[in-house]
């Protein structure tokens, strides 16, 4: 990641909800080109791109659909004026970069200081985990940059088991006696927590359920909503899959072990039964060697807020409390009631960065729940996710933007759904919004992976040579679709924003990644010349 603090993320005493802003700024001061400068030139821009279009669709994209925006960052209101348009009205597909419009939404609703909470509030009876949408809890992406004091005093990384153990911590100081309830609400989103569509068919592709990159969305997510597991192996006998993190004690008991060891081969994977947590561990398990290490293997789970729940309860019990009921209850959120223990909070700033950068689904889900629950008090939902980013378009975009979102359509946050359409007209103007916005531009343009440096772009556009603009920019990939949209900025901060949407081809993306990196290398030799 770009930009790091050794402490970004808080363990904290309970304090008021912060309110969230929904207002924008004033409309910054552009830096403009420096004395020494040359005039952009717009007319040799625009044949340069034509050309590799044109080029690429007599050959390797031929009978692609290929589409281009590009767009100067100018001074005032309203999208900066357009350079090149190809195709530039059309519908398409956006794969990963819908999460310039989710994450740009949750920025423009939520505000750049929010920061999502967690906490634990006592209940009669027991206590109830309250879940903000908050996509990092439990996250081991953030564990080696998050420090906390242990009762003596001492500094310790910060993993799941400790972030639980401060809340079952908290408990056992309560003294309470006999049977405590442990219960959870999630209900700041629907119950809905995967997008199979309007009739099952239009939404995530369902045999992505098991990967880690199509967990389910709950209001009350951890550890990625995923279990990570290291088999074991050992001089007989069949793999040892115990080692899992987070540890539910007697999960991997209840699970079928089908899985053998193997002298060469790594072909293990689990099956987890959908609606369920029923486990099958399948496949080879390489045999360890003491210099190799044991790569954990991820499945999602069904229903992460109540394994959360289910996490609390039996460390609750280890520390000698009773527990009673472990289930669901919906409404705590809006309660009068103490907090028990530390409240846990993430910046947005961190999620947005982590869901571009990496280009994160989970990340990119919460955030497009959590700005439609805050505009419309409604659990956040994938229903209202359309009509929610087109609300904000409009306040963002100003004039034209209706023009502009015709076509469009929005199902998810995270490009995953085949439902989504954008057009690159659309997309250029929205992110221009974003360099127009004094409030959040830095911290939108730093959250997109720097081409040639990190993320998701850390191995394109490193041949550039001695060129000075950069590439902050996110990828998209579906089969048959790859997109490439963001900004180009030169060292007199002038910028521009770009979309290449390539839906369509068959086989390697190779093709579409090369035109979009030969359009973006235009911008920075041309736009600047």
């Amino acid at each position: 990641m770009r930009t790091s603090s050794p402490r970004r993320f808080e363990l904290l005493l309970a304090v008021p909800v912060l309110a969230a802003s929904t207002t924008l700024g004033a409309a910054p001061a552009i830096h403009g080109p420096g004395p020494e400068a040359a005039v952009p030139d717009d007319a040799a821009l625009a044949s340069r791109v034509r050309a590799l279009v044109r080029e690429a669709r007599r050959g390797p994209l031929k009978g692609v659909e290929v589409a281009v925006s590009i767009r100067a960052g100018d001074d005032g209101d309203g999208p900066g004026r357009e350079i090149v348009a190809i195709e530039a009205d059309r519908p398409m597909l956006p794969a990963s970069n819908m999460k310039v419009v989710s994450s740009g939404a949750a920025l423009h609703v939520l505000g750049p200081d929010f920061r999502f909470e967690t906490r634990l509030r006592r209940t009669p009876g027991g206590y109830v985990l309250i879940g903000d949408g908050d996509p990092s809890l439990g996250d081991p992406v953030f564990f080696d940059r998050l420090k906390y004091r242990d009762a003596e005093g001492e500094r310790r990384r910060l993993d799941e088991e400790a972030i639980v153990g401060f809340w079952a911590d908290a408990i056992a100081r309560a003294g309470d006696e006999g049977p405590i309830d442990i219960l959870v609400d999630d209900s700041i989103f629907e119950a809905r927590r995967w997008n199979d569509g309007t009739d099952g068919r239009d939404g995530w592709n369902p045999d992505d359920r098991l990967n880690r990159f199509s967990a389910e969305v709950g209001g009350l997510n951890f550890h990625r909503n995923t279990l990570h597991f290291r088999p074991r192996t050992s001089s007989g006998g069949a793999p040892d899959w115990h080692d899992v993190r987070p540890r539910i004690d007697g999960l991997v008991d209840a699970a079928r072990n089908e899985s053998k060891v193997s002298s060469d081969k790594q072909t293990a994977w689990i099956y987890r039964r959908p609606g369920t947590n029923d486990l099958v561990f399948k496949g080879l398990v390489r045999k360890q060697r003491s210099n190799r290490p044991v790569v954990p293997l991820e499945v999602t789970v069904h229903d992460p807020a109540m394994m959360l729940a289910r996490l609390l309860a039996d460390r609750t019990r280890d520390r000698g409390v009773e527990v009673g009921r472990v289930g669901r209850r919906a409404g705590a959120r809006g309660e009068d009631g103490p907090d028990v223990g530390p409240v846990v909070r993430m910046p947005i700033a961190d999620v947005v960065e982590h869901c571009n950068e990496e280009s994160q689904n989970l990340y990119a889900e919460s955030l497009l729940k959590r700005a439609v629950h805050e505009l419309t008090g409604r659990p956040g939902s994938w229903s209202d996710a359309n009509a929610a980013i087109r609300r904000i378009a409009r306040t963002r975009i100003g004039t034209g933007a209706d023009r502009l979102l015709e076509g469009t359509f929005f199902d998810d946050g995270s490009g995953l759904s085949r439902r989504n359409r954008v057009t690159a007209r659309f997309m250029t103007a929205w992110l221009d919004s974003f360099h127009d916005d004094r409030r959040l531009r830095d911290l939108f343009v730093e959250s997109l992976a720097r081409g040639g440096e990190e993320g998701s772009l850390d191995a394109r556009f490193a041949g550039w040579g001695d060129r000075t603009a950069r590439v902050d920019a996110k990828s998209g990939y579906l089969t048959g679709v790859s997109c490439l949209s963001g900004f180009v900025t030169d060292d007199t901060d002038r910028r521009w924003a770009f979309c290449v949407l390539c839906n369509g081809f068959r086989g390697s993306s190779r093709p579409a990644k090369a035109l979009q990196e030969a359009i973006v290398t235009a911008i920075a030799d041309l736009g600047g010349s």
